[in-house]
């Protein structure tokens, strides 16, 4: 199913949607005495959504960073390691406008590592030295790169600014894969206007939960979604690459670091690219372990994350995973079976959470 189609079935009938919450608000304040009261936790909430556009949160007033798909990738790395961007909306070259997918980091550092190697890689230098040397590398450009333009991939669902909000939580909530969303003039232009991240829908989730009633009292092991068992770790002893190829290999954001007893420690995202050095001197430290490579980032006190494991347990209320999440600007929590073992059973997503919300 094409983004298009699919951003449209998540919003379709925003009247109807409106019509079914409010039903459902109306049935739960009817007489007690007749005993057919059906509680929903979290309409008000809902509701608002409903009635707030998509544009109503705006990541910026404007895209401060962007790029064409045949500018020089060298230039567009350098921009996201100067900004501490992980990605960058990528525009058609004939209409500057005309948005047409987005450029990650982990692109870019999954072609260097494998164009370069480890022989070269693993060597304490500066690296846009060493691009300097390289023909092929200086010639680049970002489409050749970039794994997901919105035209082969459907992780990307565009909405258009008149789309409500409810729409944006939902695609974010019901896609595991969606990490942001671009919001367009419309659909013919395809004009980017603004950028939606799950981290501002958690934000003003946090902001709004007065209006949750007892869905914030929800326990962890009666969530919907919720992925228990099988969770994917890495050992701290690993080289910090070998991790980083098994994000890419699960397609997933965050893995669980564990020491030689297997207890949780800390955790390794795609986000600790972020902590890239403008002198390009990150990528031999990603032929350190995992626990070495995790040193440098918290001995650097620019870098936004926690310093210690951020954990719950499958007792632990909504309202705590959002609150340890939002708090900690972390996109994941792992749950554990104990204090004592710190054995990671179970691992609670943006989407996981935000998907709580709905009916």
């Amino acid at each position: 199913m094409d983004s298009k189609r699919k951003a449209n079935l998540a919003t379709e009938n925003d009247s109807k949607k409106h019509q079914k919450l409010t039903e459902v608000s109306d049935v739960k304040t009817m007489d007690s005495a007749s005993n057919t009261s059906i509680p929903f936790d979290g309409s008000q909430l809902l509701l608002k959504l409903v009635n707030s556009r998509a544009m109503s949160i705006k990541t910026r007033d404007e895209v401060i960073f962007s790029c064409e798909r045949n500018d020089n990738l060298t230039k567009v790395f350098k921009g996201l390691t100067e900004r501490g961007f992980l990605s960058v909306p990528v525009f058609q070259q004939t209409d500057k406008k005309r948005w047409y997918g987005f450029i990650d980091l982990l692109d870019i550092v999954r072609y260097v590592t494998h164009h370069f190697g480890s022989e070269k890689m693993s060597i304490e230098q500066d690296f846009w030295k060493l691009s300097e040397e390289e023909e092929k590398f200086k010639s680049l450009t970002v489409n050749e790169v970039m794994r997901y333009p919105h035209t082969k991939d459907n992780r990307f669902s565009p909405i258009t600014q008149n789309y409500s909000l409810f729409s944006a939580f939902e695609i974010f909530a019901r896609d595991p894969n969606v990490h942001r969303i671009p919001i367009l003039d419309n659909m013919v232009n395809r004009h980017l206007v603004s950028i939606l991240t799950q981290s501002q829908l958690v934000k003003y989730v946090y902001d709004n939960m007065s209006l949750l009633g007892n869905k914030k009292d929800l326990i962890v092991k009666n969530m919907s979604g919720i992925q228990m068992g099988g969770v994917v770790t890495v050992p701290s002893s690993m080289l910090a690459i070998e991790a980083f190829k098994i994000l890419e290999e699960k397609d997933i954001n965050g893995i669980a670091v564990l020491n030689d007893k297997g207890e949780l420690i800390d955790t390794l995202s795609v986000r600790d690219l972020k902590a890239i050095a403008t002198d390009g001197s990150f990528f031999w430290k990603l032929y350190k372990t995992v626990d070495e490579f995790l040193g440098y980032i918290k001995n650097d006190q620019m870098t936004v994350r926690p310093r210690t494991p951020v954990f719950c347990m499958d007792g632990d209320t909504f309202e705590t995973v959002l609150t340890k999440i939002y708090s900690n600007s972390i996109h994941r929590l792992f749950i554990v079976d104990n204090l004592e073992t710190m054995k990671p059973i179970g691992v609670i997503s943006l989407s996981d959470l935000l998907l709580q919300l709905f009916p």
